[in-house]
C-alpha cells in the first residue's frame, strides 16, 4: 500500500530529459564535416565542392526535426500526467537511450545516403524510440493511472495510436529499404508529418459541459 501511494514529481525527470535532448542536438551539429575547398578556384568550383556535404546537411535537418518532434511530444506527455513513479523513471531512461543513438544513423545516412543499410539503421532507431514511447504511454495509462483524471480518453488514445502508426511505418521502412531507398525516405517524412500534427488534448469536464449546454 505504501508503494502505491508513493509518487515522484516530474520536475527533475523533465529537467534531466531536456538536458539529454539538448546534448543529442549538439552532437548532431558536431557531425558536420567541412569539405576540402580549393583555394584560388572559381566560385562555381567551390560551390560544387561545398555541395558534397549536401547529404550530410539534409540528414542533419531530418534528424533535428525528429529530435524536436520527440521533445515536443515528450514535453506534452509529462504535461499530461499528474505524477511519476519509479517504473516510469526507467521507462523514460529507456526512451532517452534510443534517442541518444540518433546521431549515429544520421552520420551513416549523411555519408552513404544511397546505401540501404544506412536507411535501415535510422529506421531501426526510430522504431525503438516509437516502441519506447508507446510503452511509457501505455504504462502511464493502463498500469499506473498517472494521467490527469480530467484528460479525455480520446486524447490519451490519440497519442497511443500515433505511436502504433510510427511503429508500423518504421517496420515497413526496414523491410522496404533493401528494395527502394527513396520509398524509405518517404516513410520517414510521413512519420515526421504524423508527429508534427499536434496531439489532441481535450478535457472530460469541458466535453461533458458542452453536451449539457447542447441539450
Amino acid at each position: 500500500m505504501a508503494n502505491k501511494n508513493f509518487s515522484i514529481s516530474t520536475n527533475r525527470i523533465e529537467a534531466f530529459s531536456d538536458g539529454v535532448f539538448a546534448i543529442v542536438i549538439t552532437l548532431l551539429a558536431f557531425n558536420f564535416k567541412v569539405p576540402k575547398i580549393t583555394v584560388g578556384a572559381s566560385l562555381i568550383q567551390n560551390v560544387k565542392e561545398l555541395s558534397t556535404v549536401s547529404s550530410n546537411f539534409i540528414s542533419f535537418v531530418f534528424s533535428f526535426l525528429f529530435v524536436a518532434v520527440f521533445w515536443v511530444n515528450h514535453h506534452q506527455f509529462f504535461h499530461s500526467i499528474k505524477e511519476a513513479d519509479r517504473k516510469l523513471l526507467w521507462y523514460n531512461i529507456h526512451q532517452l537511450f534510443w534517442i541518444c543513438l540518433l546521431p549515429f544513423p544520421t552520420v551513416f545516412i549523411g555519408d552513404y545516403h544511397e546505401v540501404p543499410l544506412a536507411c535501415m539503421s535510422l529506421a531501426f532507431v526510430l522504431l525503438m524510440i516509437s516502441i519506447a514511447a508507446y510503452v511509457i504511454r501505455r504504462y502511464a495509462h493502463f498500469k499506473a493511472e498517472l494521467f490527469h483524471e480530467v484528460l479525455s480518453e480520446e486524447s490519451i488514445n490519440d497519442g497511443l495510436n500515433k505511436n502504433i502508426a510510427a511503429i508500423v511505418l518504421n517496420v515497413a521502412a526496414i523491410l522496404i529499404a533493401p528494395f527502394s531507398v527513396n520509398t524509405c525516405y518517404a516513410i520517414f517524412l510521413t512519420v515526421l508529418i504524423l508527429f508534427i500534427i499536434p496531439q489532441k488534448l481535450e478535457l472530460k469536464y469541458r466535453s461533458s459541459s458542452f453536451k449539457k449546454n447542447k441539450l
